[in-house]
């Protein structure tokens, strides 16, 4: 006995569907999988790291917990303005500041509890 046209058509589109919704998760889940960096920390503690441009015109303040990073400052209080902005950024977290120097050593860690209390 055989199976009518109309049927056969709609059994073909279901595993036809079927392939293409497994193949775009499969893909999803790779993209997500890949990321290893994510867009907000998650984190108890956030690390930021202050470093010298290469092309020794300020500074980057770079952190996981920076939507847009790295940040560039310059100007005579770079560093600063990025610890500033830095500790405004993280008010509700504690945070480790790591100054580093031209050669990729660290001059100074700077720790902060966090300030903003929840009700």
């Amino acid at each position: 006995m055989k199976m009518p046209a109309q049927r056969r058509r709609n059994i073909d589109f279901k595993k036809r569907a079927r392939r293409v919704l497994k193949a775009s998760l499969s893909l999803v889940e790779q993209r997500w999988g890949k990321s290893d960096r994510r867009k907000y920390s998650t984190r108890a503690i956030h690390i930021y790291e202050i470093r010298p441009r290469a092309d020794k015109h300020g500074f980057d303040l770079s952190g996981d917990a920076l939507r847009y990073s790295p940040l560039w400052y310059r100007g005579s209080n770079a560093i600063v303005d990025a610890v500033r902005y830095a500790r405004s950024c993280s008010r509700s977290h504690p945070i480790v500041i790591r100054v580093y120097d031209a050669a990729g050593n660290v001059i100074e860690t700077l720790k902060y509890k966090g300030d903003l209390k929840e009700p």
